[in-house]
């Protein structure tokens, strides 16, 4: 039978008030305690060792911490500040939100915003985004969630379950692209899911306390995924370091990690750090927050807000019914299509907004389109370049691809699937250089 976060916190919660009924009767029979004392008896001791199993969590990440920043040393009342909430969302997490958790998803269909897909991390459901949803909603921003089943599964066997999830919700919304917010292990996923499927979807993973090098903690955690993200003697696992290995700077640049100096699950906390990512560094904070502290959720905001724009296309030729067809050749894939019949003309649009990905014929009265990208580049060095020509040995277009002034060269006639295929990565590539 395959075990759920949900079956999971279910029965642990079952055992837990167990526990604290069989005290409450001990009390109230052997003790002479009156009923409510007993009561109070039997829940003070599960709370009890709650809280000893919470402060275990910041005393093993302590001895494995990495060094803390001088700008987010705490002084007493932060650290009880944090301690604090740390257990009050611990428990609110594991004894409410996750044993009633499931996957969810919430479509507008008007919202011109990247739709977000939620991944959770180790032991979780998606109960866990619950303080995350309503500002989802509040900011009419299409979203879906996944669970992660079996608990103990391999992160790779997590991946065609995420494909099929960003699938689905690219089909609801229309969109072709979707940012992933994932906290912790959910992180991993993701980035395991890039490696299988590519960067085409992706407008943007945020990830939240993730070990991406590891954490000595899953030393002491059951299950496959616990062992592909553990750290011996400093180096993190082979499947880690695998990961690491297969991706580009490209797909790095996608990624932004916020973590906390004071996580108590990842530890050294600065394995949370990726490099050539956006990292966001963040104190006072602890695991299990991070889905819930107004500081990590205002981040995470603000990271989404960034991609509000709509994705932009621009054919350029002088060709009328040529641009008539390659316009039919790119509908339906959720891109907002402008089109001009010279250089001159996209030059002019180009001055009042930009384009992530510029599609030119070469061969143009007014301008040629080497011409015309070279210009395009230096008002927007991120967008992506291609020229189509069907005159392959032109050293005009050599020289473009050569300079950098073109990122690509589609020679005609052109196909419409390979077509398809370059202007989907050709978006991840732009994405990646903006958020630079």
């Amino acid at each position: 039978m395959t075990m759920s976060a949900r079956r999971l916190t279910r029965a642990l919660l079952l055992v837990q008030l167990a526990s604290a009924a069989a005290i409450a009767l001990a009390g109230w029979r052997w003790r002479g305690m009156a009923p409510w004392a007993a009561l109070a008896l039997g829940l003070g001791c599960v709370l009890l060792v709650r809280l000893a199993i919470n402060m275990n969590n910041f005393f093993l990440s302590a001895c494995f911490a990495s060094p803390t920043p001088r700008e987010f040393r705490l002084g007493l009342r932060e650290r009880l500040r944090l301690l604090a909430e740390e257990f009050r969302v611990s428990m609110l997490t594991t004894s409410w939100l996750m044993p009633r958790g499931a996957a969810c998803r919430r479509i507008y269909p008007d919202s011109r915003a990247v739709p977000v897909l939620l991944v959770h991390g180790y032991g979780c459901n998606s109960g866990y985004w619950s303080f995350l949803l309503p500002r989802l909603d509040r900011n009419g921003i299409s979203h879906a969630s996944i669970d992660l089943e079996p608990v103990g599964g391999a992160i790779d066997d997590y991946v065609p379950a995420l494909q099929g999830a960003v699938e689905e919700l690219c089909a609801a919304t229309g969109a072709p692209q979707v940012a992933i917010v994932a906290h912790s292990m959910g992180g991993l996923v993701a980035r395991a899911w890039m490696r299988a499927h590519g960067a085409a979807r992706v407008a943007r993973i945020v990830t939240l306390g993730t070990p991406h090098h590891g954490t000595s903690l899953a030393n002491f955690g059951p299950g496959a995924n616990a062992a592909q993200m553990r750290r011996s003697k400093g180096q993190a696992s082979d499947w880690l370091r695998a990961l690491g290995a297969s991706e580009d700077a490209a797909r790095r640049a996608l990624v932004t990690s916020v973590f906390s100096h004071h996580d108590n699950i990842v530890a050294p906390q600065t394995s949370s750090v990726l490099e050539g990512a956006r990292n966001i560094a963040l104190g006072g904070i602890g695991h299990v927050a991070l889905g819930c502290n107004g500081r990590v959720l205002d981040t995470v905001m603000e990271e989404l807000g960034k991609l509000a724009l709509p994705l932009t296309l621009l054919l350029v030729d002088d060709d009328a019914f040529m641009l008539d067809v390659l316009q039919e050749a790119v509908a339906g894939q959720g891109w907002r299509v402008l089109t001009c019949a010279s250089g001159a003309e996209a030059l002019a649009l180009l001055a009042r907004e930009k384009a992530g990905v510029i599609v030119s014929d070469q061969r143009m009265p007014d301008m040629t389109g080497a011409a015309l990208l070279a210009q395009a580049r230096r008002l927007d060095p991120a967008s992506y370049r291609i020229l189509l020509s069907g005159a392959q040995d032109d050293p005009a277009i050599a020289a473009a691809l050569a300079s950098g002034d073109a990122d690509a060269f589609q020679p005609k006639p052109w196909r419409a699937a390979p077509l398809l295929a370059l202007l989907h990565e050709a978006f991840a590539v732009q994405r990646s250089r903006a958020a630079v």
